[in-house]
């Protein structure tokens, strides 16, 4: 159980990384990991101001980076890690991957 906790709160340190990068780009400091089991597969940021894309959030960004590192969208074994609960938008794309598991949220400091 805490090798699991320990995983959790490493994955989640990684999305706070990744959020700060979208926090110095002058972006909404959200970020994302897509790992299976201990390994990431995907990772992002908010890159909306950025790439000038409204769909460019972290979630959708770390599930492009996990399917093209993957070579299939569908991610039926992975767990997404994000900083902030995934907007309407963010919450579908995580369904139609099949991601079994979402953790969100931040570590108490």
């Amino acid at each position: 159980m805490q090798e699991r906790r320990d995983l959790h709160e490493e994955m989640i340190r990684r999305a706070l990384a990744a959020a700060d990068l979208a926090a110095a780009a002058g972006d909404v400091p959200v970020g994302a990991v897509v790992a299976v089991g201990d390994v990431v597969v995907g990772e992002g940021w908010n890159r909306r101001e950025a790439d000038h894309d409204p769909t460019a959030h972290a979630e959708i960004v770390a599930l492009r980076a996990a399917a093209a590192t993957r070579g299939s969208w569908r991610l039926c074994d992975a767990t997404l890690y994000v900083t902030q609960e995934p907007c309407p938008m963010c919450a579908g794309a995580v369904v139609n991957a099949r991601i079994p598991r979402l953790v969100f949220g931040c570590l108490n400091p």
